[in-house]
């Protein structure tokens, strides 16, 4: 039998529509009301709802129970992502984990650890909290080779070029990188190993080369430095037919003879997306001549954060670059001489009637 979802809203008193600034005062309200390390002899100067008999709206409810639901109620929506997610599916949504359009959303967990909450919100546990950890838990000494015992200094940054192809670009993929690493692999921080760790990649339509992808801290793991950075640069991989133009434009050349130069032609392009475009030119494709398709060419990348792209999972893209069509012309490789005897008959009727167009055209601009 399914439990009944909890309302987190309802929990802390306050509409769905709140901003995060109102569910913050809320909290804050409420906690220090329930707060186990309050000062209970000074109940009835800062908590006026004392004085009636209760401490908050969810009275008569035991107060460990209270206080766990604030905390619990306000890490969820406290949290830009876990709101959206509780919003859009709901406390089931959250706790089972859903699949969201830059990859899988884990299932939520709450740890339990009340006081985690209250310290975020309000800074401390305490106002002499720096001191009283700096003596019961001293921070760590490590060593270092070229100071000896200080502070950790980070390592250098790992760049690695990711070739991506076209058709991956036009509409987006997961990659699973292996990047191999040293590790601690015993308790004494004593012995390293190299080993296979594996980061995954969410390429959004439209990613332009030259985009990276930072994974924080993701580097070899040794004792005496902070791991640095595996960075992943987006570039374009060449493809056989297409060039990417102008960030988001693709160009494509066809090539032509002359006579279809003079007289036009159809033909066909497969595009990224296997599909056919059908394509009819009755210009006179001249030197520099291009033909632009609008909205053919590859997504205009929206770079979005985790809460954004729930909110917009179910919209169509509708921003596209141009498909740009060049044209190469093919002459024969050997004219032989009946051949050009041939070409120079046609243009020389060609351009006579070339100029009996001209002087007709002239003629009827004059009587008008």
């Amino acid at each position: 039998m399914n439990r009944p979802e909890l309302d987190y809203y309802a929990v802390l008193d306050q509409p769905r529509g709140a901003t995060k600034e109102q569910l913050t005062l809320a909290y804050r309200r409420l906690a220090i009301r329930l707060c186990p390390h309050r000062d209970k002899k000074d109940e009835q100067d800062f908590v006026p709802l004392a004085q009636e008999g209760r401490l908050t709206h969810l009275s008569p409810m035991g107060e460990p129970r209270q206080w766990a639901y604030i905390n619990m109620a306000f890490d969820v929506l406290g949290n830009d992502l876990y709101r959206a997610i509780y919003d859009r599916y709901g406390e089931a949504g959250l706790f089972e984990g859903v699949m969201l359009p830059n990859g899988y959303f884990p299932p939520y967990q709450y740890d339990g650890d009340h006081m985690k909450v209250y310290e975020r919100v309000f800074a401390s546990y305490s106002p002499y909290a720096n001191l009283i950890d700096a003596i019961a838990n001293p921070p760590s000494l490590y060593a270092s080779r070229q100071h000896g015992i200080g502070v950790r200094s980070k390592d250098a940054n790992t760049e690695r070029i990711i070739q991506l192809s076209l058709e991956e670009v036009r509409t987006g993929c997961v990659k699973l990188m292996n990047v191999w690493r040293q590790e601690i692999v015993d308790s004494k921080e004593s012995r390293m190993e190299k080993r296979k760790h594996t980061l995954k990649l969410n390429i959004a339509p439209g990613t332009t080369a030259g985009t990276r992808f930072c994974f924080k801290e993701e580097g070899d793991r040794y004792p005496a430095t902070i791991p640095g950075d595996i960075i992943f640069i987006a570039a374009d991989k060449p493809h056989d037919m297409f060039e990417r133009r102008n960030l988001h434009d693709l160009a494509y050349r066809h090539d032509i003879d002359l006579c279809q130069a003079f007289t036009g032609f159809t033909f066909f392009i497969n595009t990224l997306d296997k599909r056919q475009l059908k394509v009819v030119i009755s210009d006179v494709v001249q030197p520099g001549y291009t033909k632009v398709i609008p909205l053919e060419g590859l997504p205009k990348c929206r770079n979005m954060d985790a809460v954004t792209a729930i909110k917009e999972a179910n919209k169509k893209i509708e921003q596209f670059g141009d498909l740009i069509i060049e044209f190469n012309y093919i002459f024969p490789k050997y004219l032989t001489p009946q051949m050009k005897h041939m070409a120079r008959d046609f243009f020389r009727s060609f351009r006579k009637l070339e100029l009996e167009l001209e002087e007709e055209e002239e003629r009827n601009i004059a009587k008008c």
